[in-house]
């Protein structure tokens, strides 16, 4: 792959280059980068329809490419184009342009079913690390659903200790019968080397995929309009009163008229479960909802003042980025404060010594919002907006005007005071 690259640091590597492969055999260059240049680089591939040249491969590989050449086993180098990519999931699909390339002594490869593989399976890795093509390393299934890694927005990984090196990327993870796993993807190395520890797209993750991409050259992806809060854990839903060892995504904001609002989320719940799958972590929740389709209904079970509820909610497709940006732009208009809040319960009134009998708690209080401005702090009891009595997360919007100062009555380890509050 070769593309035209602008700027650039002395001794800077984009992270997303070691997996791209190294440019020529001395590795990446660490002289002053000029304004612009051409920078090549290895990748892997395999085919998933020989008659129609469809190969698979990373995102990364060839984002942004401006030319890619395919060199096949037999030794021969054809012309390629991209016919879809997903940044989301890291997968593409590259066709060759040339359809009546030669295909003698070239198969493709079927993709196997990722949810039946288990720890300890033997694996085949496959691709051309520090470009040297056709190399093969083996080892073990080491760990399954492994997310939250930062590597992509969506999906989980399969861990291997199968060798896997700069080259090595887009290539295929093979079990014992012959079938794609998965789709060699990253490493986790502190030397930018192998060190046993590596990544795979799912195999049934990597179909649903390519299948978009190959038909309608993008991906959907799903939505149902809330804002997480980042990181809970299980001591913060023990002090919202939930059962020990309760594991869920946090809602901090819902947006207005959308799935989620419709069916009757509200700030403060936690979501646990989405159909059967137990959900573990606010990033698990994004991957789960962004890897279904719109138009799904999906069951989806939550704990609100410390009840379990059950609802139904339809998945919406994800708006595009200059929707995200009128978003961002106007705020989440049923969040407009920037705090995350909970009914006042006894474990939250035993933890933030507050005195009042009722109110919301503070949990969270967003970078730059007006609640950040006005001075709230974790743990600040909200008692009262003017003379209004509050009781749940939702009074506070009801009880406040956009545009227009309340003046709060808050309930600070035990202490009152007023606190005004403008947006």
């Amino acid at each position: 792959v070769s593309k035209t690259v602008r700027g650039g640091m002395q001794g800077q590597v984009n992270p997303f280059e070691f997996f791209f492969g190294p440019q020529g055999p001395q590795g990446f260059p660490q002289q002053q980068a000029p304004q612009e240049k051409m920078q090549s680089g290895i990748g892997s591939g395999f085919f998933i329809d020989l008659d129609k040249g469809y190969i698979l491969t990373n995102n990364h590989v060839v984002e942004g490419a401006d030319e890619i050449s395919v060199k096949t086993i037999d030794g021969q180098s054809h012309d390629a184009k991209v016919l879809g990519t997903d940044k989301n999931t890291d997968v593409a699909v590259v066709q060759i342009k040339d359809k009546n390339f030669s295909k003698k002594g070239l198969g493709a490869l079927s993709l196997g079913d990722s949810d039946k593989i288990a720890v300890g399976d033997f694996v085949v890795a496959v691709g051309a690390p520090f470009g040297l093509e056709a190399s093969l390393s083996f080892g073990i299934v080491s760990a399954l659903g492994r997310g939250s890694l930062g590597i992509t927005q969506l999906g989980n990984f399969i861990q291997t200790d199968a060798a896997i090196n700069p080259g090595n990327s887009g290539g295929p993870l093979l079990n014992t019968s012959g079938q794609t796993i998965g789709i060699n993807t990253a490493i986790f190395s502190k030397s930018g080397a192998y060190n046993g520890i590596g990544f795979a797209i799912p195999a049934n993750l990597v179909r649903s995929v390519a299948e978009q991409l190959i038909n309608e050259g993008k991906t959907n992806r799903g939505y149902i309009g809330v804002s997480l809060y980042r990181n809970s854990d299980p001591g913060l839903f023990k002090e919202l009163g939930l059962p020990p060892d309760t594991t869920g995504a946090l809602i901090s904001g819902v947006e207005e008229s959308g799935p989620a609002a419709k069916a009757g989320l509200q700030d403060g719940d936690v979501i646990v479960k989405v159909n059967d799958k137990k959900i573990d972590s606010d990033a698990e929740l994004v991957s789960t909802i962004g890897l279904m389709q719109p138009g799904t209904s999906v069951a989806v079970a939550y704990y609100r003042n410390g009840k379990l509820v059950n609802s139904q909610l339809t998945i919406g497709s994800y708006p595009s980025e200059d929707q995200l940006a009128t978003k961002r732009n106007q705020g989440n208009s049923s969040s407009p404060w920037g705090l995350t809040l909970a009914p006042l319960n006894p474990e939250l009134k035993k933890q933030f010594s507050i005195r009042s009998k009722s109110g919301v708690v503070v949990l969270d209080v967003a970078q730059g919002s007006p609640g950040e401005m006005a001075r709230l702090e974790r743990g600040d009891c909200i008692v009262q907006v003017g003379n209004q009595n509050i009781q749940s997360p939702k009074d506070l919007n009801n009880f406040t005007k956009k545009g227009k100062r309340a003046l709060l009555r808050v309930d600070r380890a035990g202490q009152m005071m007023f606190i005004p509050l403008q947006n």
